[in-house]
């Protein structure tokens, strides 16, 4: 016989007598708690993913790459991804114990599944690409129990979510979908990644199903009738929001000036919150905004007339570029439109809740029916209108990146007479493109902030015995660069001999602007050799910001302070404990410096050695992937790792292979501060065909985020002065041991075209 549902002392009394709360306590056990946790397990590793995700330099192809890929060990930032299945193993540990209205062995495997996801925690992925049977075995426990629980869980009577006509094909659904993804696996499906994702949601959000149906079943009510009013317009605001921005993606509404028309719609993917994203067959345009907001899609196009317009003779970008005015009219035009069919459905669902409450109850809707679904779509319209016009200002806007061959040609516009010369089929179509995103990046970019610039400098790293200065003096003069910052790892073998048979010193010396330097670990054959620092201090236009005998240079050029420190490593050490071994260099560098004012840049090779270092905006290398973290900014490899091998360095020190080559342009304001930050990607140098993938535009004010100090003003005077500071008598600071830790993971050997090495 079944169980009854437990009742209240009184209708609407909200209480239960002493032996009626034992009664439901031995019924249902706790079920507010085995909610919240169920809920905490899905925002931890749903939020995780996509959080982890979205901090991957170079990006990361959730589709395609697994969930463990990014907690992996060699993975930057896998902090994120381990915290987050941490969170999870707990969160269903709670849930087990609190669902006490269902059957033990139920109970049990929900348990050992939270063990099992912890156990994927503990033993990671060597790295995104390799693979670990301990590894393995624990997701796959985790996805079986996960799958098989409610199955065990099941019993009649009580909670209709556990009966078994209910808890049973779940089981089974869930189980089917678990052996689906072994089975695509096992095939090499391309879109392993969206498959694993789809199926750990589905076996996450069935314990907060099955928690929230005994919740309800328990007979508890949330607060008074007056807060369950509230709790129900606020649900009916955000079905508004989701059903407003699905009506746009459903009728997505057309911009369009003279010669484009684009098909604009929000964009539901909260990963894409105040970016507007342009999607054309030659690659990306995403802007970045400050505020919150839903994302914008559009797709461009080109209207017919382009063919007659192409045709005249002198053609130009500036004659198929949108006008300023137009380009805002369209924008005015397209947002008013996006704004009536977002209302239009949240609308529609208003409708369709009342009309299926009238449907089912065959009554008339409350007033308080009514009136909810009134306040949440007219709150939810005001809300997303209100965000779109606050977030999408031009005076908001971030970064501005292109990617593919408008990444290519955004910043090169004038490699298209020779496109024309080759493929004259192929011209009008990229012509039209370009000149469609360079009326974009006028609209919405940060090059606003750079009327007002100080100084411009090339930041590069990681050249590894590839002398592409030919290549970086065109960076230099197109980019009207003052000064170049080397961050280390100049050679590969650290000896002169290498670097003059390179030509790495005369390439050096041909850039004509000071090229400012700090030693990486490659530049150096032992601890006490300063063969190459001494070989670069007889270059006419190179600066060491740490020499040789220890002292320090600090640069002002401009007015901006630029300070630096070498590497204490060396070709060959062990390569074990890096971050430890950088912590005496930095603590020397910061005892010298005590007592003057804070650098607005400060640079160093390891990517541990600037941290906790006061400056406006730290730089490093080594890692050979670029990285914004805070006020960090991590160059990539300026040569993709030298002419003989890549390198790719792991956040254990480890050096791996495969890596575009990259280089940044830090601009500088008259307030001394970032005012921009540009990050180029490029390939196929060595073969001499250069070519950019991207181009990114980050506003300074994210990295650099000091207040202006009114006392100081810098100019693009083209002045640079030098004055030496010496090195802080050792005995004075304090020092820690730089013996390798008992964590650090051994370093992979790199294959050169010989003997192999070591980071």
């Amino acid at each position: 016989m079944a169980e009854p549902r437990p009742t209240t002392s009184a209708p609407g009394a909200g209480r239960t007598t002493g032996s009626g709360r034992a009664r439901v306590r031995r019924l249902v056990g706790h079920p507010r708690t085995a909610v919240l946790s169920a809920l905490t397990a899905v925002v931890s590793l749903i939020g995780g993913w996509t959080w982890a995700a979205a901090t991957q330099p170079g990006g990361f192809d959730q589709a395609r790459e697994s969930i463990s890929a990014l907690a992996s060990s060699a993975t930057p930032h896998r902090w994120i991804m381990t915290s987050a299945l941490v969170v999870t193993g707990l969160a269903h540990l709670v849930t087990a114990w609190g669902l006490e209205a269902a059957r033990r062995p139920g109970r049990v495997l929900l348990a050992a599944a939270g063990v099992a996801t912890l156990g994927v925690a503990a033993l990671p992925l060597p790295s995104r690409t390799e693979s670990s049977a301990a590894h393995t075995v624990v997701a796959t426990l985790s996805f079986a129990l996960l799958a098989a629980w409610p199955w065990f869980a099941a019993q009649e009577g009580g909670a209709a979510v556990l009966r078994p006509r209910v808890a049973r094909p779940a089981a089974v659904v869930l189980t089917l979908a678990v052996a689906s993804l072994g089975l695509g696996f096992a095939l090499g499906g391309g879109l392993f990644g969206l498959h694993e994702r789809v199926v750990a949601a589905l076996t996450v959000l069935w314990p907060l199903v099955t928690a929230v149906g005994v919740w309800w079943w328990s007979g508890h009510r949330v607060g008074s009738r007056r807060v369950r009013h509230t709790l129900a317009a606020a649900g009916l605001t955000a079905a508004c929001a989701f059903a407003g921005i699905s009506a746009t993606s459903v009728a997505p509404v057309t911009a369009e000036t003279r010669n484009y028309q684009a098909s604009v719609s929000l964009d539901p993917n909260p990963a894409r919150s105040s970016d507007l994203v342009a999607t054309t067959a030659f690659g990306d345009i995403v802007v970045g905004f400050g505020g919150a907001a839903p994302g914008i899609h559009a797709v461009p196009q080109v209207k017919a007339n382009i063919t007659e317009v192409l045709s005249r003779p002198g053609v130009s970008l500036a004659t198929l570029r949108p006008g300023p005015e137009e380009l805002s009219q369209a924008i005015r035009d397209a947002a008013v439109d996006v704004v009536v069919r977002f209302t239009a459905g949240a609308l529609g669902v208003v409708l369709l809740v009342l009309g299926g409450w009238a449907a089912v109850t065959r009554r008339r809707p409350p007033t308080a029916l009514v009136v909810a679904g009134l306040v949440g779509w007219l709150t939810s319209t005001a809300a997303v209108g209100g965000s779109l016009w606050a977030t999408y200002q031009p005076d908001r806007q971030e970064t501005f990146t292109t990617t593919g061959v408008l990444g290519t040609l955004q910043r090169n516009q004038g490699i298209l007479s020779d496109v024309e010369t080759r493929a004259t089929q192929v011209a009008p179509y990229l012509r039209n493109l370009i000149a469609l995103s360079t009326a974009l990046q006028q609209k919405y970019s940060a090059a606003p902030l750079e009327a007002d610039t100080s100084l411009r400098v090339l930041l590069v790293s990681d050249i590894h015995g590839g002398n592409q200065y030919p290549l970086m003096r065109t960076v230099i003069e197109e980019e009207s660069i003052d000064l170049v910052i080397d961050a280390g790892d100049l050679l590969n073998f650290g000896t002169v001999e290498e670097g003059e048979a390179a030509g790495i010193f005369a390439g050096i010396e041909s850039l004509g602007v000071p090229y400012l330097f700090t030693k990486g670990n490659h530049d150096a054959t032992s601890a006490t050799d300063t063969a190459v620092v001494d070989r670069m201090a007889r270059i006419p236009n190179v600066v060491l910001l740490q020499g040789g005998d220890g002292d320090y240079t600090e640069v002002v050029a401009g007015g901006v302070r630029i300070r630096g420190f070498n590497d204490p490593r060396w070709f060959g050490d062990s390569g074990k404990g890096s971050p430890a071994k950088q912590v005496p260099a930095r603590e020397a560098f910061v005892a010298s410096f005590t007592g003057r004012p804070v650098a607005d840049l400060v640079v160093a090779h390891e990517p541990w050695a600037v941290q906790g270092v006061e400056a406006g905006v730290t730089a490093n290398g080594h890692m050979h992937s670029v990285d914004l973290e805070g006020n960090r900014v991590q160059a990539g490899t300026f040569t993709g790792g030298g002419p003989l091998t890549h390198f790719l360095a792991g956040e254990a020190g480890e050096e791996l292979v495969g890596q575009p080559s990259a280089f940044d342009v830090l601009t500088f304001g008259t307030d001394c501060r970032l005012a921009t930050l540009t990050r180029y990607r490029f390939r196929d140098v060595i073969e001499g065909r250069p070519a950019y993938d991207d181009v990114s535009l980050v506003n300074g004010r994210r990295v650099d985020e000091r207040e202006a100090d009114p006392s100081r003003t810098c100019t693009p005077d083209g002045e640079v002065t030098t004055e030496p500071v010496a090195a802080a008598d050792p005995a004075s600071t304090a020092t820690a041991s730089p013996t390798p830790s008992p964590s650090g993971t051994p370093s992979v050997v790199a294959t050169l075209v010989g003997p192999g090495v070591t980071p």
